[in-house]
């Protein structure tokens, strides 16, 4: 009977620690712009991929994925008001990632992403979607990693961008790396897609 009890009793736990929530989202409603923050909870990093959908009077450029640190707070977006009545629906995803020396990834056995195109993406994200759709049509051989249905590939990501100085939080998907060298946040995607299918 005890341990039936101690059972449940782990049982709840992990369920409470899995249902918290890692990050609030505040907003601040400005005179001309609209800003949103993420305060971080808990004492380990979280990744959250936010976006708005059905968006009506921001100036709204797509989905984000931000790196907060513990107890911190970022700012997420901040959207230029381009009209009178402000509406959207508000969604974001949360993965913690572990500190040091907790990796939720072999390092070796990541090494063989050092050649070739990776490119990370997420799920509901229409960018990473028009890259890879082109790349496939263009018969360019690249590896997909997904990391909204494995954080391993995001924890190995944010370490990559850190070993190349990147000291950004907010990286806008698709993260495309070529030979070990990544780039984020493309302006022309596009144009950065038609480079690789020539190479």
């Amino acid at each position: 009977m005890r341990t039936i009890f101690i059972y449940l009793l782990l049982l709840f736990s992990v369920y409470n620690y899995s249902q918290q929530v890692a990050v609030k989202i505040l907003e601040q409603n400005e005179k001309t712009h609209y800003t949103f923050k993420g305060y971080n909870t808990l004492s380990e990093p979280v990744e959250i991929t936010f976006q708005l959908l059905d968006v009506e009077g921001l100036e709204y450029n797509g989905q984000k994925v931000i790196l907060i640190q513990p107890k911190d707070t970022v700012e997420i977006m901040r959207l230029k008001k381009i009209g009178k009545s402000i509406g959207f629906l508000m969604d974001y995803q949360q993965v913690m990632i572990p500190n040091e020396p907790n990796k939720l990834y072999n390092p070796t056995e990541y090494e063989k992403y050092n050649q070739g195109i990776v490119v990370f993406s997420r799920d509901g994200c229409t960018r990473c979607n028009y890259a890879t759709n082109y790349l496939i049509k263009k018969n360019v051989d690249f590896t997909l990693l997904n990391f909204t249905q494995n954080p391993a590939h995001g924890q190995y990501m944010w370490d990559k961008l850190k070993e190349q100085g990147v000291t950004s939080k907010q990286v806008r998907t698709p993260i495309i790396m070529v030979d070990g060298v990544l780039s984020h946040s493309h302006e022309n995607l596009s144009q950065f897609v038609k480079k690789l299918s020539k190479r």
